[in-house]
């Protein structure tokens, strides 16, 4: 069951759009459910001037992406950093338990913009490199770390975010391999 405050956010959500004009952008998606967010910032004066979202997803990921762009708006950059899913669920007065990882990717993708914004790229790591980083785990090939990509994972830590009972609905690639892929993003530092 929703709480007030999740069905006002997405009913009327806030900030829903894409900027046009986006400094940058924060996208992140859980392959497993399907939810994808993008999160656009513009930047003046080292704060968050203007926000916007589009999301692909239920109504707890419309109403996460809606109450980001509400806590955000005005911050810093450091202060927007600071916004954790806790920060969201509360706001929102709560989420199902089973809804949670709505909220981390509300989080991620803000503070994905937020990276992207600061490393002067708009969008992020291309296809490429992101293939590249996940030719870098141990026995991932060129073949696996694309079928990674096309799975839906755009980096590792998306990866590490995932549960392993998650990966294993992955169907194409081999159950052993993706838990020595699991097990070695788990122990690495983001």
């Amino acid at each position: 069951m929703y709480s007030p405050k999740v069905l006002e956010h997405f009913r009327n959500p806030h900030n829903k759009g894409k900027l046009e004009d986006a400094d940058a952008i924060g996208k992140v998606g859980n392959p497993i459910c399907g939810d994808i967010m993008h999160i656009y910032i513009k930047v003046k004066d080292n704060k968050i001037a203007d926000i916007g979202w589009e999301t692909m997803g239920c109504a707890a990921a419309i109403a996460t992406s809606s109450m980001i762009t509400e806590l955000a708006k005005g911050k810093t950059l450091d202060e927007a950093m600071k916004i954790t899913r806790n920060d969201v669920a509360e706001a929102l007065e709560g989420l199902p338990p089973i809804k949670m990882h709505c909220s981390n990717l509300a989080a991620d993708a803000l503070h994905k913009a937020i990276e992207n914004y600061r490393k002067g790229k708009k969008e992020g790591e291309t296809k490429e490199e992101v293939v590249e980083q996940f030719m870098k785990i141990p026995g991932v090939d060129k073949k696996t770390a694309e079928a990674l990509w096309d799975a839906g994972f755009i980096s590792i830590d998306e990866l590490k975010r995932t549960s392993m009972p998650e990966l294993t609905k992955l169907r194409d690639l081999d159950e052993k391999l993706l838990r020595k892929i699991k097990e070695y993003v788990d122990n690495q530092d983001s």
